[in-house]
């Protein structure tokens, strides 16, 4: 019986309750995505020019924030037929966006129906907002780029992703999202700290469970792979990985690779916009969701942008062309990928490639065992004062001891910054935690920002 629950819920369950209940389009929109991922790229890139015409004359119209970015560079969106001709806007970047305010929204058309913030693995947290059938978009994207890893809802997954937040959500929020869970065969355990008995129990649930598929943190998939090699767990023949939130190191891969075998799949995204790229059975690099956004990858010199070229680093700047309440257009996420040649993939989709994707290996603190705990946890302590915070940072030093630096853009109760000093203190198994409040924080010569510094 459970066998036939996988093909139950995706042709009867997930479309019947998305489609005819909820009146949603996600199940037409990934049909969409199968389909046109197969198409010419002539055809891709019509699609995309018309749905960035759109987007550029709604902006230029009912946002104040582009419309005055439009009119300091001189033109107006007919002067922009390409994705190319986008390199004549200047890039936006987060800073830029954390000053503008309200100036983001969009004064006519969709509303924002969805409040979201970046996950703050930069340091630098991004309150931001979309409308639903911007959700829509992103929902299919997703479902397309992990079936390229084997994975389709119904599916029985292993998610070894997150950590537990500061201050729990209400009991209706947790009964709602468990029984979610539930339904779609989703098991949830969080990676925040990576010591010998979290990773003992996270094999116990793949024994028992069984899953198809195993979706983590790059880092923390890697440890779990790491424990599994030590210790000599691995008992099952085969489980499709799909790795999110950080950059999969060579390393990373082969461990994997052991304890998991071959199929491991490497995705790229980030809070903004969500799945940005995902890897197919090619393993050939990362496949972008064109039908959703423009990636460009920029090259800066002497004042001056210019596209990537093969096998160059460049940075990732976004347009996504479904967020019309609060757009972002040719957006730096703050990341860097390498560009890679415009050839013909093994797997036939006509989807263009990125590389790898650097600087999204975030440094591992260590609790007080010595334990590994992923510095993407750190941002979920902030949770509740990310609207005041600008960036942030945690140094651990050579005692073990951790320090989080914190720019804000607002006051911060003294008592809920005590709080969130407790969180991080017991989210590190006891070690000092002291909190500091600076004008702002060094940049490296390239002009990052390290979320985690480890003194040696």
């Amino acid at each position: 019986m459970l066998a036939l629950y996988g093909p139950l819920f995706r042709g009867v369950l997930f479309p019947t309750w998305e489609t005819h209940v909820r009146r949603r389009p996600v199940v037409e929109r990934w049909e969409a995505l199968r389909r046109s991922q197969w198409r010419s790229r002539d055809e891709l890139l019509a699609t995309q020019r018309r749905d960035m015409a759109r987007l550029l004359r709604h902006a230029f119209d009912h946002v104040p924030f582009y419309r005055a970015r439009f009119e300091a560079a001189g033109l107006t969106p007919d002067d922009l037929r390409t994705p190319q001709d986008l390199m004549r806007l200047p890039v936006v970047r987060r800073h830029t966006l954390q000053a503008s305010g309200a100036a983001r929204q969009a004064t006519e058309g969709p509303r924002v129906t969805v409040h979201k913030r970046t996950s703050g693995t930069t340091g630098e947290p991004l309150v931001f907002g979309f409308e639903a059938d911007s959700e829509h978009w992103r929902r299919a994207v997703k479902l397309r780029g992990y079936e390229w890893a084997g994975y389709r809802p119904g599916d029985r997954a292993l998610h070894f992703w997150g950590a537990p937040e500061p201050t729990p959500p209400p009991w209706r929020t947790r009964l709602k999202v468990a029984l979610a869970h539930r339904i779609q065969r989703d098991i949830y355990i969080p990676c925040a700290v990576m010591n010998d008995e979290n990773l003992a129990r996270v094999v116990r649930v793949i024994e028992r469970e069984r899953p198809r598929v195993l979706v983590c943190y790059a880092q923390a998939g890697a440890e779990l792979a790491r424990y599994i090699n030590r210790t000599g767990s691995r008992s099952w023949s085969s489980l499709p990985v799909i790795c999110g939130a950080e950059q999969v190191t060579p390393r990373d891969r082969a461990d994997l690779q052991a304890a998991f075998g071959s199929d491991i799949y490497e995705t790229y995204g980030c809070s903004e916009v969500m799945m940005i790229a995902a890897e197919c059975s090619a393993h050939d690099g990362m496949h972008v969701a064109m039908e959703n956004l423009i990636v460009d990858l920029v090259v800066t010199e002497d004042g001056r942008e210019r596209a990537a070229r093969d096998g160059e680093a460049g940075e990732v700047v976004l347009t996504d062309l479904h967020n019309f309440a609060m757009p972002f257009i040719r957006y730096a996420n703050g990341d860097v990928a390498t560009a890679v040649p415009d050839r013909p993939c093994a797997c036939g989709r006509t989807l263009p490639r990125i590389g790898p994707v650097q600087g999204r290996i975030s440094a591992t603190l260590r609790d007080g065992t010595g334990s590994p705990v992923s510095g993407i946890a750190l941002s979920f302590l902030l949770k509740d004062i990310v609207g005041a915070v600008r960036q942030f940072q945690a140094v651990q030093h050579p005692d073990r001891s951790v320090t989080i630096r914190l720019v804000l853009s607002a006051h911060v109760p003294p008592a809920t910054l005590e709080q969130i000093r407790d969180h991080a203190q017991r989210l590190l198994g006891g070690l000092p935690v002291a909190l500091g409040i600076v004008p702002t924080l060094p940049r490296t010569a390239a002009g990052k920002h390290h979320l985690i510094i480890v003194e040696p």
